[in-house]
């Protein structure tokens, strides 16, 4: 027996939660194994819900003081920069490519990277630090980690500068500007 064993299907391990962003599965109690079998298990979930963004969260609930995601994102949504005016934050790629920008306070690209498995896998953001990510492959799967707890109003501050993805095509040619600063 593994006490470290989880499934997303099993309520005494994990509860989901769809009234955020996107569908959450919060864990109930560590130890917490993430394998490939679970991996699979979030992109099933992912599908079963209509192909939409997908996260477990190895963490018991919002409120919980440290928070470990594993995130599955998909290609072609608008992520909108933000920073957190306490909390830095780190990213994992476990499966995937992923573009990660840090802008100045007036909404200048200081450092624009591609992540990925097998070369620049790790990266992290600073406190107080302008930042965004955004899939590069069709689904992004990454493990992130951030103090807690979630503050629903105020945790991530977004500049005047950046659109805030009402307007679509706003939105997309924002984006277009940013992969421009992505070496090939």
């Amino acid at each position: 027996m593994q006490l470290s064993w989880i499934s997303l299907g099993d309520p005494d391990k994990v509860r989901m939660d769809d009234t955020g962003r996107s569908v959450a599965y919060f864990c109930r109690k560590a130890p917490i194994k993430v394998n490939a079998d679970l991996i699979a298990e979030l992109k099933e979930a992912a599908v079963r819900l209509g192909d939409g963004n997908v996260r477990l969260c190895l963490h018991e609930s919002p409120e919980s003081a440290f928070h470990e995601m594993i995130n599955l994102e998909h290609k072609g949504k608008f992520y909108r920069p933000h920073k957190h005016e306490l909390k830095g934050e780190s990213y994992h790629i476990i499966e995937g490519s992923m573009g990660a920008f840090i802008f100045d306070e007036d909404g200048r690209v200081v450092d624009a990277n591609v992540l990925e498995p097998h070369n620049n896998f790790l990266y992290r953001v600073d406190a107080d630090m302008y930042h965004a990510v955004m899939p590069l492959t069709d689904v992004l799967i990454y493990h992130e980690s951030k103090p807690g707890p979630f503050l629903r109003q105020g945790d991530s501050i977004f500049p005047s500068w950046a659109p805030d993805g009402n307007d679509p095509s706003e939105a997309q040619a924002y984006t277009a500007g940013l992969l421009g600063y992505l070496d090939p």
